[in-house]
């Protein structure tokens, strides 16, 4: 089996979408009344959800619009975020097939199918041609990509001159081993880390310029204590990122959040533009 059709599998939830929609009919909102509000506790599967996905495009410096490409979109959350906020045209590509006709789904379900748009395939051979968008994006995706070269500069070439890569990403620290399961990873065999030294390093050989780098560890390890408690004190909510993580989710969100608290794993956003010449 492929490292890609390994990870493939790692993320597959078949009926992903009818599960989702059980959830929300056991909370007595029917498919016409669905809001992307009410689609928040699944449909961004990376720390801080739709939080983050706001501070970075703010980062970003998004105008109405530009074609974004949203590399490794998982169930679209964001795509519909930057389309319906920022009227920006999105296109989300994933390996996961169940996630990609999950996206299609709530993208219809919520109305904006008009501004975003779902590819299944991989991250490592995008299948558009050079010079392509505005913006990349990218979160929490490139812990499972071994050959990160090939992935940077597939962004870089699918990026306008002077376009801008907008990532939020789980960097190794130093060595330091990871408690496993995690989201990302049921083992190491799935899970390919970076220091953010070696990913800096990694841009720049791609022709990216930076232009913003931010440690995000701090709030990450606040949202998952909030987090956490709240699963303490009332248990998992109908409708959660746990969905995806199957029965194990506990131990994978518990694990993420202890990394971050020993050091293990750092939490890192950055803005960089792809050079002009």
């Amino acid at each position: 089996m492929t490292t890609e059709k390994a990870i493939a599998n790692h993320y597959a939830c078949p009926h992903l979408y009818e599960s989702i929609m059980e959830a929300l009919g056991n909370a007595g909102i029917k498919p016409h009344q669905v809001t992307r509000q009410d689609l928040s506790p699944i449909d961004e599967f990376h720390v801080r959800g739709q939080e983050v996905s706001r501070e970075l495009a703010a980062a970003a410096g998004l105008q109405p619009g530009m074609r974004i490409l949203d590399a490794g979109c998982g169930l679209g959350g964001a795509c519909r975020l930057l389309a319906a906020e920022y009227n920006c045209e999105v296109t989300g590509i994933d390996i996961t097939g169940d996630y990609i006709r999950t996206a299609q789904q709530l993208s219809a379900l919520t109305g904006l199918q008009h501004l975003t748009r779902f590819v299944e395939g991989s991250v490592l051979s995008l299948p558009f041609n050079n010079n392509s968008f505005d913006v990349v994006w990218t979160q929490h995706v490139q812990m499972n990509i071994a050959d990160k070269q090939a992935f940077y500069a597939e962004i870089a070439r699918v990026l306008v001159p002077g376009g801008r890569f907008i990532y939020y990403d789980i960097l190794g620290r130093d060595q330091m081993p990871v408690l496993f399961p995690v989201p990302w990873a049921s083992n190491a065999a799935l899970s390919f880390l970076v220091s953010p030294q070696q990913l800096q390093h990694l841009l720049q050989q791609a022709g990216l310029q930076r232009i913003q780098v931010r440690d995000e560890t701090a709030k990450g390890i606040a949202f998952f204590n909030t987090l956490m408690n709240r699963i303490t004190e009332k248990g998992l909510p109908a409708l959660g990122l746990h969905l995806l993580m199957g029965p194990t989710a506990p131990d994978k969100l518990n694990n993420l959040r202890t990394n971050l608290i020993q050091g293990n794993i750092v939490l890192e956003s950055g803005v960089y533009q792809k050079l002009t010449s």
